[in-house]
């Protein structure tokens, strides 16, 4: 049977100063307790620079000889407990020390400088065992071992921005229980989860390299430290880790469900599509239909189809699946398929551009191997119509004729009281109003 005693030591202090006050005590100290209780065989567990969660820096295990196993030779055997193992029910308590990870406990410490230690004879809770001759006088007081916690400092990691060789940040962890997982795409959101790894704003993770002459690239799932534990001596090698880490410029996300677009709509956004979007049930973004798209997107051949949105914000200018395509816009290699864009009843249709694909598109935009099939623009009858201040089109409203082969209709939609009919001009729609 064990007995288990905690902060020892603040014990001791409370009973000296008692004595001190009364000058005389009866009440024994809680080593002699133990002593008289027959719990006279004692193992020390001392931080060495850590704390315990009891906020003392050494815990004291006191056992009775007479309770304890006897092997062939009659030497009483010891199976310890580590401090923090959950086997000591509530007198179960972890040690740490800011800063350090915990290598071991050891039954011998060496000082090779001033607080710097090396340690031997690493306690193996699980196979060691404490041999002590039961009859031999004991006293708690003394213990028969001490075991040192073995403290090392955290791992490190610096990152390195690789075009500069500036220091962005740096990461201490604890190799022994944590790891550092490289940064990765996350299918759910369509957005590059950073991890512990530093972000750059207006620009996103491409890769990083172990060495500096970029030929070592992170390309496992978690960081590979080259740091060494030595749990002979309870020291360790190579702590420090440089890892070089590359962007490219602006914010990329990879999309992969027409939720992820809509949740992620930036108009200086970079999007890299990796599956077709079907947006049946989901809300092309406004963001995108009324704003001025300076980002870019990658297409990969893939088609964003079943959209349908319309036009009823009277302040803004300029509508389409994107409000403007600007001279930063990039657009490659994808398809819009079965779009349906409406001016809806009662938009004033004065001083706007409107188009399936843009409001306006600048001259510098950059539109590759785009594709429009199946789509119609949709004008409501009803709309307030100004003086000959808006330009539709079937792609743009201001803009050259970028998409010559679009498959876009014109329709007029409404009662029509006004018996408007649509004529095309290549792709630009121009309205006539019966007299």
């Amino acid at each position: 049977m064990k007995k288990f005693i905690k902060r020892v030591l603040f014990p001791l202090l409370c009973v000296g100063a008692l004595i001190l006050i009364t000058g005389c005590s009866a009440e024994p100290t809680p080593y002699e307790q133990n002593d008289l209780d027959g719990y006279t065989v004692s193992v020390k567990f001392d931080a060495n620079g850590g704390t315990f969660t009891t906020n003392s820096s050494v815990i004291v295990d006191s056992f009775n000889p007479a309770d304890l196993h006897k092997n062939g030779e009659g030497k009483a055997e010891i199976a310890l407990l580590s401090p923090d193992n959950p086997l000591r029910g509530n007198d179960s308590f972890a040690v740490s020390r800011p800063g350090y990870f915990l290598a071991g406990w050891y039954a011998v410490r060496n000082e090779v400088a001033q607080g710097e230690y090396t340690y031997g004879d690493k306690w193996d809770f699980d196979t060691d065992l404490l041999t002590v001759d039961p009859n031999a006088p004991h006293s708690s007081a003394t213990p028969v071992l001490t075991l040192y916690a073995a403290w090392i400092p955290r791992f490190e990691i610096r990152f390195c921005d690789k075009a500069t060789g500036e220091v962005l940040e740096s990461l201490d962890f604890d190799p022994t229980t944590e790891t550092v997982s490289a940064p990765a795409w996350d299918t759910e959101t369509g957005t590059l989860e950073m991890h512990k790894f530093p972000s750059r704003k207006g620009y996103t993770f491409t890769a990083a390299y172990y060495d500096d002459s970029f030929t070592k690239v992170l390309d496992t799932e978690n960081v590979v430290h080259p740091g060494v534990i030595d749990y002979e001596t309870g020291t360790a090698k190579d702590p420090v880790l440089t890892l070089y880490v590359e962007y490219t410029e602006g914010e990329w996300y990879r999309i992969y469900t027409a939720e992820q677009l809509a949740d992620n709509a930036n108009l200086n956004g970079h999007y890299e599509i990796c599956a077709d979007l079907d947006f049946s049930d989901e809300i092309w973004p406004t963001t995108f239909m009324y704003g001025n798209f300076n980002g870019e997107i990658k297409g990969n051949g893939h088609t964003i189809k079943n959209v349908s949105f319309a036009q009823t914000n009277n302040s803004k200018a300029n509508a389409g699946l994107f409000g403007q395509l600007t001279e930063k816009a990039s657009i490659k290699d994808l398809m819009f398929q079965n779009v349906t864009f409406t001016v809806q009843s009662g938009t004033r249709v004065a001083g706007t551009n409107y188009g399936l694909l843009a409001g306006t598109i600048s001259n510098d935009a950059v539109l590759e191997e785009i594709k429009i099939q199946e789509s119609v623009l949709q004008i409501d009858s009803s709309c307030y119509f100004g003086v000959d201040d808006y330009s539709i089109g079937l792609v743009c409203g201001m803009g050259d004729d970028v998409l010559p082969d679009a498959e876009i209709t014109c329709a007029v939609v409404g009662d029509n009281p006004q018996r408007i009919t649509v004529t095309l001009d290549g792709q630009k729609v121009t309205l006539t109003f019966a007299e």
